[in-house]
């Protein structure tokens, strides 16, 4: 195949690309038992399902200096922290520390863990947006593990497109899942920055759907974050 044959072809698979079949996902040495890809988000995602809507956590570093490798997520290790206050945000470090919040009105930080353990997900997009210059150029990485000690970790390394406008905003469409184990790990939070950190679900589990005889599995379609670009050759 030609290099042009080749290229054209490399760009229709991208656009015709299904939200629910992302590319970047993990390979199979992060799977644990049998076939299941541990981190693999699965689900078929067509033209019925519903579009997909991002659970939004707000991190907000209240020093003067970066605070490295920290940790969002994770429900049940920071569930019943003490830095959690009346609100249902945790915060860190305490007065000038590291604050998380829920970016979604009327649901709190500490709702979200709760739903995280009962009901996991699998994410295929990751929206990373801040005002503070590079702040979303810092790699993240996903560490999770299982009750029998089983661990595995993989980094997500931010890049931005080469025909953005922005360099704010990031989207990353690895596929990768969040459940109670799973944490988030931000290599710096920068001084005095904001970041939000946006979830697109590609499926998730809702055991109280089977009580209706629905399946407990949903799929969910793409958000439309991502646009694909198209190609125009004269001749």
């Amino acid at each position: 195949m030609s290099n042009i044959r080749k290229y054209l072809a490399d760009a229709r698979a991208n656009a015709n690309e299904n939200y629910s079949n992302m590319s970047g996902g993990f390979v199979d040495d992060s799977s644990f038992s049998g076939s299941e890809g541990f981190f693999g988000a699965n689900g078929g995602g067509g033209v019925s399902a519903p579009t997909s809507q991002p659970y939004i956590i707000t991190v907000t570093n209240g020093g003067a200096a970066a605070v490295p490798s920290f940790a969002v997520l994770g429900s049940y290790e920071f569930i019943n922290n003490a830095g959690f206050t009346a609100g249902g945000d945790l915060v860190i470090g305490g007065a000038g520390g590291v604050t998380i919040s829920s970016g979604i009105a009327g649901i709190t930080y500490r709702e979200m863990l709760y739903q995280f353990m009962q009901n996991p997900f699998s994410v295929g997009l990751t929206y990373l947006q801040s005002a503070t210059a590079n702040q979303v150029l810092e790699t993240i990485a996903i560490n999770t593990r299982d009750a029998n000690g089983n661990e595995a970790q993989k980094t997500l390394v931010p890049t931005i497109d080469p025909y953005q406008q922005q360099n704010t905003i990031i989207a990353m469409r690895y596929g990768y899942r969040i459940d109670g184990f799973t944490k988030i790990i931000i290599q710096n939070v920068l001084a005095a920055a904001v970041v939000k950190l946006y979830f697109y679900p590609s499926d998730n589990i809702n055991l109280a759907r089977g009580l209706s005889g629905r399946p407990v599995s949903e799929a969910f379609g793409n958000p439309g974050i991502v646009k694909a670009q198209t190609i125009k050759l004269q001749g």
